[in-house]
C-alpha cells in the first residue's frame, strides 16, 4: 500500500513537472522546439494539455511493465498475458509515437512502434520453446509424427 501512495504521488509530481521542463525549454526562443502549435497557446492551457499527456504517458508505461511483469511470472503457455503485454506495449509505443509527431512535428516518433516490438520480443520471448527435447533435433522436437531414436 505504501509503494502504492509513494507512485501515485510521484505521477502526481512528475506530469507537471515534465510539462513544465518542455514549455521552458520548448517553447523558448525564436525557432521553438517545440511544433503542433502548443507554442502559440496559453501558457496555462498548454501546461494543461502537457501535464495531461505526461500523465497518460506514464500511467500507460505502468500498466505496461505491470502487464509485462504477470506475463513473465504467468504459467507456461500464457499466451493471454503475453498478449496482452505485447499489445500494452504497442499501445504505450502509439502514444510516444503521437505525442512524439504532435509536440515535435517530425514523423521519426513513429519508430517507437518497432521498438516496442523488439522491447517485447526480448521481454516476452520463450526460447526454451525452441529447444530440442527427447534428444531430438531442434526441427524435430514438436513435431508429433516423429519417434524418438532408438523404438
Amino acid at each position: 500500500m505504501f509503494r502504492r501512495l509513494l507512485v501515485v504521488l510521484a505521477l502526481l509530481h512528475l506530469g507537471p513537472g515534465a510539462a513544465f521542463a518542455l514549455l521552458a525549454f520548448g517553447c523558448d526562443g525564436s525557432a521553438p522546439a517545440l511544433d503542433g502549435g502548443i507554442c502559440a497557446k496559453g501558457a496555462l492551457a498548454a501546461f494543461a494539455w502537457l501535464t495531461l499527456l505526461a500523465w497518460l504517458l506514464m500511467g500507460m508505461g505502468l500498466v505496461a511493465l505491470h502487464l509485462l511483469h504477470k506475463a513473465r511470472t504467468a504459467p507456461p503457455p500464457g499466451t493471454a498475458p503475453r498478449l496482452a503485454a505485447l499489445l500494452a506495449l504497442l499501445a504505450e509505443a502509439a502514444l510516444v509515437a503521437a505525442a512524439g509527431v504532435w509536440l515535435g512535428g517530425s514523423q521519426l516518433w513513429v519508430l517507437a512502434l518497432p521498438v516496442a516490438l523488439v522491447v517485447g520480443w526480448l521481454m516476452l520471448a520463450n526460447p526454451l520453446a525452441c529447444m530440442p527435447a527427447d534428444g531430438r533435433d531442434g526441427s524435430q522436437a514438436h513435431s508429433s509424427s516423429t519417434t524418438t531414436p532408438g523404438s
